[in-house]
């Protein structure tokens, strides 16, 4: 399969996703995951807002079995039938309300193994092209979405490290920060973010 289009009219945002994808595995590829893992993808939704590129992060309620109160990237477990792709979009969409079909895949990150809860996890990145785009956070499984701005990601005056908790390195936000495996996660990510920068 070929990559999608990137339809941005503004140049300089086009050349970023298009350089981006460059720096990203194809979305579209055959992905293996660790033996007698738990599956599951997420993605980071990139989307132009007020001049700034943006990333929503969900809030998961403290009642979930996995990851209770936690701030991460939208996705789940990958379902029998489905590619890690069409799972990170199935649940975007079921997690955030973004219709599935308006998130253009720019490429996936490294697979992240989380021995803990035995999950294999693969982050994608995905432009959305709607600049109003409005999230709604799904009340069966989140609290609410967090957009945080990608610039505020990749300064790290921003991020800070608590040795005496299970924080350690995260980075604040309200009403929980980003920790533990969305940080694993991100730390593949916002390298490839910013060199394309």
């Amino acid at each position: 399969m070929n990559p999608p289009a990137i339809p941005p009219s503004d140049a300089n945002d086009r050349g970023y996703l298009e350089r981006l994808g460059g720096r990203l595995e194809p979305a579209w590829g055959d992905f293996s995951f660790e033996p007698g893992s738990r599956a599951a993808a997420v993605v980071a939704i990139l989307l132009r807002r007020g001049g700034h590129w943006i990333i929503p992060f969900v809030v998961r309620r403290p009642d979930l079995r996995s990851h209770p109160g936690q701030v991460g990237l939208p996705g789940g477990s990958i379902e029998t039938g489905e590619t890690p792709w069409e799972a990170a979009a199935r649940e975007s969409e079921e997690e955030l309300g973004v219709p599935a079909a308006e998130l253009i895949p720019l490429g996936s990150g490294g697979r992240t193994h989380l021995s803990v809860h035995n999950y294999c996890v693969l982050p994608f990145v995905a432009y959305l092209g709607d600049p109003d785009a409005t999230f709604i956070a799904n009340p069966q499984e989140l609290t609410g979405v967090l957009e945080v701005r990608l610039d505020h990601l990749l300064d790290p005056e921003r991020w800070r490290i608590d040795r005496s908790s299970r924080l350690g390195r995260h980075f604040p936000t309200q009403p929980t920060p980003i920790w533990g495996l969305t940080v694993r996660l991100l730390d593949d990510l916002l390298p490839r973010l910013e060199a394309a920068l």
